[in-house]
């Protein structure tokens, strides 16, 4: 396994190199063929890299991603426009068709107005939260779902194979990665044998994610046992910056009564068979009830817009039982975000979070690859005086994103917020707690590629039973993780503080 591993990575190495020496050739080429031109030639990039500017100032919000692509294009006006324009064309033209095939409204199911009025009377905060999800994600508030918190992948992978084992009618996964291994096999065995009985079977899975890492003969084997398969955004020419967009979900959704979310892909690294960056620590969730069904529209939207064909939704909507609908489970609000969406959804919902935050707002993330906006909302909560700790890997899976996360420490640790780096490995969950009454739970990083690239999806909760289990996780996690000290952080290399610098601001396009 080791050995393929190391195969692997030096095949995607490879790649890469290929496909940066074709784009030099293939500018080498136009360039030798009108350098007689020149000065035209110099004119016309001038104008274009003007135009792209003044777009990017006017289509991007984001001012630290603005910043990035100026000095892209600034200091290589060819190459650095080009990447601009395609990926512009990327997320224009291949990506609009996912909210263009509409559902019929009357599938949906109906926000419990009397919980809402509830909520407002009790939490005014929460409820506003409760709204702003809603009215920039278009995902509803559910009161009748019950919350199952997972602190380790050992402890999902287990209740997921004892679900998967129940299904009767569906089964849909979509992940990021599928990945070669004991892990998958286990599960493909179940898949397998529930489609040759008749039960519905469906798997989306994202082209890079998985690209050298997917399992031998899938195709065929799905196709055999009647399983359907699509691949998201499939690599099909060279010069392809659309795929930059990625599916980073990771989604199992059984009947329509239980779905898991999280970090969690399908990959021996996250479930600790395969010691890749120490121990890998992993955070999820599954829900059982009606707010199961918000991860199914996901799920369906994305699918029909590969087939472009409509889903009949209502097929697949799960009417919960007496004993779900009357049990006090708290508020639960599945939501999803990507590059389609106006709103920059994960960013916008993360700093609400963090801006209403009392007492405390503790974090845990793979990556602090983060703008303006979520530093000045973290310092700022620190120094009104409410307890901001973030956890982040001691082990990194990539060492530059280590130093460009890293490079944030120093505005951090100065406005007060306390930062944990997890000494046994790498901690890979995306979780937020704060007032022991508000969490999330998903696969949004805190990083430019998952708050505006990416196709992401977390849980939002408020007042659900399992955010005492995450409260008790996360304390046992800082207590395993090195505490920064700012005195000791201050006195870096030089050397590291100017190369963090640097790269810094070319951080949202990394």
């Amino acid at each position: 396994m080791a050995e393929r591993r190391i195969f692997t990575s030096i095949l995607k190495l490879s790649f890469l190199i290929l496909v940066i020496i074709f784009q030099l050739v293939f500018i080498a080429l136009i360039y030798g063929t009108i350098h007689k031109f020149y000065i035209y030639y110099f004119a016309l990039f001038e104008i274009i890299n003007l135009i792209s500017v003044i777009h990017l100032n006017y289509k991007d919000k984001n001012a630290s991603y603005k910043i990035s692509w100026i000095l892209l294009i600034l200091l290589i006006p060819v190459i650095g426009v080009l990447i601009y324009i395609l990926s512009r064309i990327g997320i224009n033209h291949n990506f609009r068709r996912i909210n263009k095939l509409k559902m019929d409204k009357s599938v949906l199911i109906d926000e419990n107005q009397q919980t809402l009025s509830d909520l407002k009377k009790k939490n005014k905060v929460r409820y506003n939260e409760t709204r702003l999800i809603k009215n920039i994600s278009n995902c509803i508030t559910y009161s009748n779902t019950k919350v199952d918190y997972f602190p380790s992948g050992e402890e999902m992978y287990k209740k997921l194979i004892v679900e998967l084992k129940k299904a009767k009618k569906f089964i849909f996964l979509e992940y990021f990665i599928i990945s070669d291994g004991q892990m998958w096999n286990n599960i493909f065995e179940i898949l397998k044998k529930k489609a040759d009985s008749g039960v519905e079977v469906r798997i989306l899975v994202d082209y890079i994610g998985s690209l050298f890492v997917f399992p031998k003969n899938l195709k065929k084997s799905a196709k055999a046992h009647n399983i359907k398969l699509k691949i998201f955004n499939p690599f099909k020419i060279m010069l392809n910056f659309m795929l930059n967009y990625r599916d980073h979900r990771k989604i199992t959704i059984i009947d329509g009564r239980i779905a898991f979310n999280g970090g969690i892909n399908i990959g021996d690294e996250y479930i600790n068979l395969y010691k890749k960056y120490g121990y890998w620590k992993d955070m999820s969730i599954c829900l059982h009830g009606q707010a199961v069904y918000s991860f199914t529209i996901m799920f369906l939207k994305m699918w029909q817009s590969i087939i472009k064909k409509r889903e009949d939704f209502k097929k697949y909507k799960f009417i919960a039982d007496n004993t779900a609908k009357n049990t006090n489970n708290g508020i639960v609000i599945p939501y999803y975000s990507g590059p389609v969406k106006q709103d920059e959804i994960a960013e916008d919902i993360y700093i609400n979070i963090i801006n209403s935050a009392k007492d405390y707002i503790y974090i845990t993330t793979p990556y602090l690859v983060i703008g303006h906006e979520i530093i000045l909302a973290l310092c700022l909560a620190a120094k009104k005086g409410v307890d901001v700790r973030i956890i982040t890997p001691s082990i990194p899976d990539k060492k530059i994103i280590q130093i460009l996360t890293r490079s944030h420490y120093d505005k951090l640790l100065e406005a007060g917020v306390k930062i944990y780096e997890y000494t046994p490995g790498f901690i890979h969950g995306k979780v937020f707690l704060s007032d022991n009454e508000c969490a999330i739970v998903g696969t949004i990083n805190m990083d430019y590629r998952s708050l505006f690239l990416h196709f992401e999806c977390a849980t939002y909760m408020y007042g659900v039973p399992a955010i005492k289990d995450i409260y008790k996780d996360l304390m046992n996690t800082i207590e395993t993780s090195n505490e920064i000290q700012e005195n000791v952080w201050k006195n870096r290399n030089l050397i590291k503080k100017i190369i963090e610098s640097i790269l810094r601001m070319f951080a949202p396009l990394v």
